[in-house]
């Protein structure tokens, strides 16, 4: 959940700031303190925010002469007061972070100059309900109040409070970016269409997702894609499938059954853990990997550790990584029975030879009684 990286961004924010200089921008907040900046190797600004109270910014195009064409790294991060922001048309890049945290926010403009967007600068915007991007820019598009690349090839990030239940990706889109879905309150249903990759965390805490379905040719799932998915109730996966990530489906507890496909090879740490409603599942038998508490076991919140289900059962295959797993963990397991293909081909040569000789012997029958 890159925890750890935004700890450790916040900690050298502070300590860079205290290295800053202050600067007065129009803006509702009380002091004059509240922004700092730092100009650049190239003469321009790249601005950051102090105080994390402040209701709305307008940022200015030009500070001390200098062009402002950047929003610093956590920037606006946790400024939950934040209701808007202005960009002007000088910016160019928002860097990691910069609008992370910035709860009252319900819509964006970004100009056309804005030609880079790093990693989860809309994270935990949780009252967005659009983007808007103007159309000259060269980099990236809105399209329904959805942010994409300029060739609608990434959907970079979907509003979490966008009303819709549902919702299609456009068609060209090939790509899911991380964290691109995450805290989307309302979506029951998603059409991936043809989509390849899906990023890490992609759909976290969708908490109305009901269903869907993951299309053919996507080989891994990374992350808790689906994690903290409470109505997640079908999930069609694709025989592609090779690899389902850590705490993929974690939490998802009205997920009743989900079909492995048999090319599956690895199962991350806790995929399936605190599936509750979770009462059987088949393992499939190329499995090689499987990690710590990621099927049958639940979180127990008295004695704030993981415990077995009692009420799941593991269909495995003998000699396998599911049954070493199922035996090992002391959960409930089936062994499926394994007819060799060998076996079979001889059973099916036996049964042909039969019927041959089955009809052999009629018609022998039948000519000694026609010639008697």
């Amino acid at each position: 959940m890159k925890i750890l990286k935004k700890l450790a961004l916040c900690s050298v924010m502070v300590i860079l700031c205290s290295f800053l200089k202050p600067v007065s921008i129009s803006a509702k907040a009380d002091s004059a303190e509240d922004f700092n900046y730092s100009l650049k190797s190239d003469g321009t600004i790249e601005i950051f925010c102090t105080n994390q109270n402040i209701t709305s910014a307008e940022i200015p195009s030009e500070i001390d002469g200098h062009k402002v064409s950047t929003i610093g790294k956590n920037c606006f991060s946790n400024c939950a007061s934040m209701t808007e922001v202005s960009i002007p048309d000088t910016v160019t890049s928002l860097e990691d972070y910069a609008f992370q945290g910035c709860s009252s926010l319900t819509e964006i403009y970004l100009p056309a100059s804005v030609s880079q967007i790093g990693d989860y600068v809309f994270d935990t915007t949780e009252n967005m309900t659009k983007f808007e991007v103007d159309s000259e820019n060269k980099s990236y598009q809105s399209s329904d109040g959805v942010l994409y690349d300029k060739v609608g090839g990434t959907l970079i990030k979907y509003p979490e409070s966008k009303p819709d239940i549902h919702y299609a990706v456009l068609d060209t889109c090939q790509n899911i970016a991380d964290w691109a879905f995450i805290g989307a309150i309302y979506l029951e249903t998603i059409d991936l269409k043809q989509v390849k990759t899906i990023g890490e965390d992609a759909f976290y805490y969708c908490v109305a997702l009901r269903e869907i379905t993951i299309p053919e040719g996507i080989t891994e799932l990374t992350g808790a894609v689906f994690g903290c998915c409470a109505e997640l109730q079908q999930v069609i996966l694709p025989s592609s499938l090779k690899a389902i990530g850590d705490k993929c489906f974690y939490s998802c507890i009205t997920l009743q059954n989900i079909n492995l496909p048999a090319g599956l090879q690895k199962i991350g740490a806790y995929a399936f853990c605190h599936c509750t409603d979770l009462q059987s599942l088949v393992i499939p038998e190329k499995l090689t990997t499987v990690n710590a508490y990621c099927i049958g076991y639940y979180y127990d919140e008295n004695t704030d550790d993981y415990k077995l289900q009692d009420n799941i059962t593991l269909y495995v295959y003998k000699n396998s990584v599911g049954l070493r797993y199922a035996s090992t963990n002391h959960i409930a397991y089936e062994i499926i029975k394994n007819y060799n293909i060998i076996y079979i081909i001889l059973i099916a040569v036996i049964i042909i030879v039969i019927i041959v000789l089955i009809i052999a012997i009629c018609k022998i029958l039948n000519s000694r009684r026609e010639n008697s």
